[in-house]
C-alpha cells in the first residue's frame, strides 16, 4: 500500500512538473502585443498573421486598447512586449512628453488621412471642418486642407487647439474645430465634414462605408511618411521575438490579407527601421 501511495505521489508530482514546464514554455513562446481595434487588432488576430508568426516559432496574445494613451505606457512598463497602433510622429511626441524608452522597429501600413462627408459637397465656402485635437495629427490635417486649396495657409508655431482659426488663413470663409477623436465620425454621421485618421474611420464605419464617405485623400508620398509601426522597448530591438514579429509582418500572406480586407483604406507599406 505504501509503495502504491509513493508511486501515486511521484506520478502526481511528475504530472505537475510537466504541466508547469508546458506553461513556462507556452509563456516563453507567446508574444503579448497591444493594439487598437481596427485595422491593427484585426491584422494581428488574422489567420494570416498567426500562421506567419507560428512559422517563426511563436504565438500571439493580443491586448486591445480603446484609449490611445495606454499602449505606450503599457509597453514602457513592460506589461506588454510590443504595440502596434501608431505612426512615428505620435510615438516621438509620446517619448518626448513621457520619456518612454520605446523604439519603432518597422513600418507596416499606412492609412491615408481623409476628408469625409456622407453627402456631396457642392461648395467649400464657409465650411466648418472638424479635425482631431491630437497635436501630432493636426498639422497633417491642415496640410491636407492646404494641398487641396481648402485653406490658403497655416502655421503650427504656438498652436492652440482651443483657437485653431487663429493659425490658418482662408479666402473661402472656412473654419476649423479641433475635437476629440471619438467624436469625429459622429460629426460626419450628423451631416458635417471632418478630417479623420483612417483607423478611426475603419473602427466606426468599416472599410466599405469609409471608402464611400471619402471626399479627398492624402497622396501616397505624404501618407507613407505616417506609416503605422511595430514598437518595442529599445532594449528589445534585436530580440528574437522582435525579429519574429517583423518577419510575420513582412510575409506575403499578411500583405495579401491587408490588401484583400481593407482595400484602399489601409495600404501595406512594410519596411525595416532598424
Amino acid at each position: 500500500m505504501k509503495r502504491k501511495a509513493i508511486l501515486s505521489s511521484l506520478f502526481i508530482l511528475s504530472s505537475l512538473f510537466i504541466s508547469l514546464s508546458s506553461c513556462t514554455n507556452s509563456k516563453e513562446n507567446t508574444i503579448v502585443v497591444g493594439a487598437t481595434p481596427s485595422p491593427h487588432a484585426i491584422i494581428l488576430e488574422s489567420d494570416a498573421f498567426k500562421n506567419a508568426l507560428k512559422n517563426e516559432g511563436y504565438e500571439i496574445d493580443v491586448v486591445i486598447y480603446q484609449d490611445y494613451k495606454i499602449p505606450n505606457k503599457a509597453l514602457n512598463d513592460e506589461g506588454i512586449y510590443a504595440n502596434y497602433f501608431q505612426h512615428m510622429a505620435f510615438l516621438n511626441n509620446e517619448k518626448e512628453t513621457y520619456s518612454y524608452d520605446i523604439s519603432g522597429v518597422c513600418n507596416v501600413h499606412y492609412e491615408p488621412l481623409n476628408l469625409y462627408s456622407n453627402h456631396d459637397i457642392s461648395s467649400i465656402s464657409n465650411l466648418n471642418i472638424s479635425i482631431i485635437n491630437d497635436i501630432s495629427n493636426i498639422e497633417r490635417a491642415l496640410a491636407l486642407l492646404k494641398a487641396n486649396a481648402i485653406i490658403d495657409d497655416y502655421t503650427m508655431e504656438g498652436f492652440n487647439i482651443s483657437s485653431p482659426n487663429d493659425y490658418i488663413t482662408t479666402s473661402k470663409g472656412v473654419s476649423i474645430s479641433c475635437i476629440d477623436s471619438g467624436l469625429l465620425t459622429h460629426v460626419v454621421d450628423d451631416g458635417g465634414v471632418a478630417v479623420i485618421p483612417g483607423n478611426f474611420a475603419l473602427t466606426s464605419w468599416g472599410a466599405t462605408k469609409a471608402s464611400e464617405y471619402t471626399i479627398l485623400s492624402e497622396t501616397s508620398e505624404v501618407a507613407g511618411k505616417n506609416a503605422n509601426v511595430l514598437a518595442v522597448k529599445s532594449k528589445d530591438i534585436n530580440n528574437d521575438k522582435t525579429k519574429a514579429l517583423m518577419a510575420a509582418f513582412k510575409s506575403e500572406d499578411v500583405k495579401n490579407f491587408i490588401e484583400e480586407t481593407f482595400g484602399t483604406t489601409v495600404v501595406y507599406y512594410y519596411s525595416s527601421l532598424i
